[in-house]
């Protein structure tokens, strides 16, 4: 028998901080594609963290808020 993959619930706090990247990234007039770029990460996981429907490894923190220029304390502090 096929076993379905259940979806994984992501917690709140991903969705809203999801949020606060869209906002900080349209604020600075910039493209998805341009703070992948400079985090070197795949634009589509940036969508993907955007949306909130992916967790964010810490790493994966540090690498973003270089990217905008701030420390990841301030990524996370909105």
């Amino acid at each position: 028998m096929l076993e379905r993959k259940r979806k994984k619930k992501i917690p709140e706090f991903c969705i809203e901080f999801g949020k606060h990247i869209r906002e900080l990234r349209k604020k600075g007039n910039l493209s998805i594609e341009e703070i992948a770029f400079k985090a070197g990460i795949d634009a589509q996981n940036l969508r993907k963290y955007e949306l909130g429907k992916q967790e964010m490894k810490i790493s994966m923190l540090k690498r973003i808020a270089d990217a905008f220029g701030i420390s990841p304390s301030q990524l996370i502090d909105f």
